[in-house]
Formats: C-alpha cells, structure tokens, sequence
C-alpha cells in the first residue's frame, strides 16, 4: 500500500511537472536547446581522448550526474509549482551570459567556457520556469555543477607545482625519519636505487576537487545547523587532500622500495590511488565528528 501510494505521489507530481511546461512550450523549446547545446560539448569531453578520460578531471561526469539527480529530485519534491512566477528578465540575462560564453569557449576550444554556460542555461531555465522562488530551492544542484568545470591550466599549473613540491618535500622528510635511504631533487625522489617522479596526478588537485565536492555534499545532505562545521569542514578539507596524498606517494615508495619499480607503477599504482581516496575520506569523516564534538561543547558552554 505504501510503495502505491508512494508511486501514484509521484505519477501526480511528473504531472504537475508536465502541465506546469505545457503551459508554456518555451520551455521546452529552451530544454531542446540545452541539450542541442551542450551534446556536442558532451561528446567532446567523454570521447576518445576527451578530458574526461584524463584521470585529473575524470570527477566531472560524476560531478554533473550526482547535481542532475539532486537537481530532479528536488524539483520533483518542489510542492506547487504553479504559484512560483517566472523571471524573464533574469532569464534572458542568464542566456546572455551563456551565451557570452559558449560562442568563443566552442570556436576556439575554451572547454570551461562551454561547461560554464551550460549551467548558466539550466539556471535560466530554472528561472524561466519558477523565477526566484524555484531558484532558491534549487540553488545547490546548480552551485554543485561548478565542480564539474574543468579550470584554465594557467591557474592549475602553478598550484600543482608547488603541490607537487611540497608533498615532495614531506614525502622525503618522512622517510628519512623511518631511516631509509631517501633523498630529493626537486620533485623526484631517490629512494635506494630507484628513482621516483612525483608526477602530476600526486599532487592532489583531482584529490582536492572530490574531496571538496563531497564535503560540501555531505554538508547539503545532513544539514548542519552548526556555522562552525559549515565553514570549517571545506577549509580543512584541503590539509586533508594535502595529508591523503602524502600518504599515498609514501605507500607508492615503499612498494617501489621493497618489491620493485613494476609492483610500484603496476596494479599496486591504482591501488594505492584507492588508499588514498579513502584515507581523505575516512579524515573528513574524522574531521566532522571532531568538529560536532568542538561545536556541542562551545554551544554547551
């Protein structure tokens, strides 16, 4: 009776949902468009060597599946939809921008560009559809998005460096520490008589981003009430990245170390990428019930 009545809620709601667009077939001309818009973007970037192959940004299409969902899903529990009023105004500035930027990112191969103004379209659709009103109830799914943009190398290159550089650095000073034979040039490693690169995928961008992502997540979906959590939890998840990816080029060296350069770039690499996603999301996790733990005795006190 319950899965019934649940199934025949939603049937209602999908209703209410089709009859609010049928009452303006814009909407779903500007849905038409989107997509029209945004395929061959897709396409670009999942086929052959699109960039969301590359292990560094292999998150985006994770990222834009899990804002889709929650982006239905909310609109989906939306109640009333017919008493939200469009913005038009608002709309058309938001097609503008994209617009702005979609033109030149696809003429001259800007893919942030592209991404961006796919978000700065499902807004003004949003927009278009429930004004202010519906934008405020799915203003997260819409933020969320932004951490499928794959960001400009100019920014990103120098900060991997000084990653790079830095979990060089720790890497080597831990090592020595637990006496072995360890030594550094820049960002390689001398490690007995191996030699190890500290390559770009170790310096924690791609680890930052879906550690990033995925705190401001978990934050949305458990819905704390404690400031400090909200603002503290994002701000420590980037020493967590920076801790995670220690950890994983010290298992990688110890592995070239003790069973040799094959075991080290072999079926072991990818395990150890597998340590380290979940060695920062175990100290997230630590991280925030740390947090709740400082949050419930400052409120107490």
């Amino acid at each position: 009776m319950n899965t019934l009545s649940k199934s025949n809620s939603f049937l209602s709601k999908a209703r209410e949902i089709h009859a609010h667009f049928s009452a303006n077939n814009s909407l779903w001309l500007m849905f038409a468009g989107l997509a029209l818009m945004f395929i061959p973007t897709l396409w670009s970037l999942i086929a052959g060597n699109g960039l969301w192959t590359d292990d560094e940004h292999s998150h985006g299409p994770i990222i834009l599946s899990i804002s889709l969902w929650l982006l239905w899903t909310r609109w989906n529990e939306t109640p009333d939809l017919e008493r939200y009023k469009p913005a038009p105004a608002l709309a058309w500035a938001c097609f503008l921008i994209a617009g702005a930027l979609y033109i030149p990112g696809r003429a001259l191969d800007i893919i942030y560009f592209e991404t961006g103004a796919f978000v700065w379209v499902l807004t003004g659709i949003v927009l278009m559809s429930g004004g202010v009103g519906l934008l405020n109830k799915l203003r997260f799914p819409l933020f969320f998005m932004i951490f499928m943009i794959p960001l400009p190398n100019s920014l990103v290159g120098p900060i991997t460096s000084a990653m790079k550089l830095a979990v060089s650095a720790v890497t080597v000073n831990a090592l020595s520490w637990a006496g072995l034979p360890v030594a550094r040039s820049g960002v390689v490693i001398y490690l007995g008589h191996y030699q190890l690169l500290v390559a770009d995928a170790c310096a924690g961008m791609r680890t930052l981003f879906m550690l990033e992502a995925l705190g401001i997540l978990y934050l949305n979906l458990v819905h704390h009430h404690s400031i400090l959590r909200n603002i503290a939890l994002p701000i420590l998840i980037i020493p967590i990245s920076f801790t995670a990816n220690v950890i994983r080029v010290i298992v990688l060296s110890l592995i070239t170390y003790y069973w040799g350069n094959a075991a080290g770039q072999g079926f072991l690499h990818g395990f150890a990428g597998m340590v380290l996603f979940a060695a920062g999301l175990l100290m997230m996790l630590g991280t925030d019930s740390l947090l709740r733990l400082i949050s419930r005795r400052f409120h107490g006190s």
